[in-house]
């Protein structure tokens, strides 16, 4: 089978530099593996090129840079028919994109959109743009049953809302590349990994990601304030970029709130070496307004962390209350900080463990792609 996978965005992915993060890439190379040809079209503004990236021994996958006419974070590709023209399968990303909606139409026989957002309040602009798009274009997918891959549960509920129908919509998810993510051969000498490392005592609360408004950076220092509170010894690690102004006020709070000296904070950190600060974490918290899905949330289970989130993308599809996590319908910090104190060390290596399997048993890209595969092959059976 010969499957494109179409990156509809205007935003450059630098396949040069790093691949592990990147989601198309993860998947392509899986499908390789599989025994499948495998190509990604990626936005330029720059040079159009081709660049081949090997997958093991048994093939590569073409990334294409092209360009496109952009507008509202849609990207339509020019002079792209040839191309399109020489694949079984077209997989672009997210219903309300105009390169999604134009495949589906113009190639129903073989386009499968890969889709994740869903509703939130918090996406004030993106609920407006749904709004204008389904006013116009959304009955071409329920008349020509579209096949979509969602990424979570909310996502599906989130289309079925839209009328279209459950039969033509399948959460598969997110994976990871288990095995660029695992290479951590060279030694960290990180100023953090080397602080966790030296901390023998003290339990280890996580979060990486950005600091934005999102992602309530003050609640996780009111939540590791309340498990001080127990005379617990306890740090938290935070790697972590974002604007100025608001990492200013965040580590502000962190000062009034008495905790500024137990929060060890480094701003950046290479891919490679944070396998080395998940294997020493305890707890890992993301109390998130909205998901699509979340990478740290599967790398940190991944790794045997005890993740805290909200219910979000990742959450609504990966984690069982209770059971190899916990999901909060609310921001209560004492509830939360009581749910890291009561985890006796034996419930703590259950969830540990159950954590792991399953996103080594059900998340990988090498996993997922078998489902990927499935409905690629009901979509050419209709």
């Amino acid at each position: 089978m010969k499957i494109l996978i179409i990156r509809n965005y205007p935003s450059y992915m630098a396949v040069k530099n790093n691949t592990y993060n990147i989601q198309e890439v993860g998947l392509a190379k899986a499908l390789v593996r599989k025994g499948h040809i495998c190509d990604i079209v990626f936005w330029t503004d720059k040079k159009e090129e081709t660049i081949t990236i090997p997958v093991d021994d048994v093939g590569s996958i073409h990334v294409f840079y092209r360009h496109g006419m952009t507008m509202l974070k849609n990207t339509v590709y020019k002079n792209c028919e040839d191309l399109f023209n020489q694949y079984d399968v077209l997989q672009p990303c997210e219903y309300n994109q105009m390169q999604a909606w134009i495949l589906a139409k113009k190639y129903p026989e073989k386009t499968v959109i890969y889709h994740g957002p869903y509703f939130s309040p918090f996406n004030k602009r993106y609920n407006l743009m749904c709004k204008a798009f389904d006013a116009i274009f959304l009955k071409r997918y329920i008349k020509q049953k579209t096949s979509f891959i969602v990424k979570s549960e909310m996502a599906k509920e989130f289309l079925i809302s839209k009328g279209i129908s459950s039969q033509n919509v399948k959460t598969i998810g997110v994976g990871i590349d288990a095995q660029m993510l695992s290479n951590d051969r060279k030694k960290c000498s990180e100023p953090l990994y080397q602080a966790m490392t030296d901390d023998h005592s003290s339990m280890k609360l996580l979060y990486i990601g950005r600091f934005e408004d999102r992602r309530d950076i003050p609640f996780i220092v009111d939540v590791f304030q309340k498990v001080l509170e127990k005379n617990v010894n306890a740090r938290l690690y935070m790697i972590g970029t974002g604007d100025p102004e608001y990492i200013k006020k965040v580590f502000l709070y962190m000062e009034n709130a008495g905790v500024r000296d137990k929060v060890v904070w480094q701003e950046k950190m290479e891919q490679k070496y944070l396998s080395c600060i998940y294997k020493q974490a305890d707890f890992f918290l993301l109390p998130t307004e909205y998901e699509i899905f979340g990478m740290v949330l599967l790398e940190a289970m991944y790794y045997g962390n005890i993740v805290l989130t909200t219910r979000n993308g990742g959450s609504s599809t990966l984690i069982e209350h209770e059971e190899n996590g916990f999901v909060f319908g609310k921001k209560d910090a004492l509830q939360w900080a009581n749910t890291i104190l009561n985890v006796t060390e034996e419930k703590k290596k259950i969830i540990q463990k159950s954590a792991e399997e399953t996103i080594s048993n059900g998340f990988t890209w090498d996993k997922l792609s078998e489902e990927f595969l499935n409905v690629y092959r009901k979509k050419s059976e209709r």
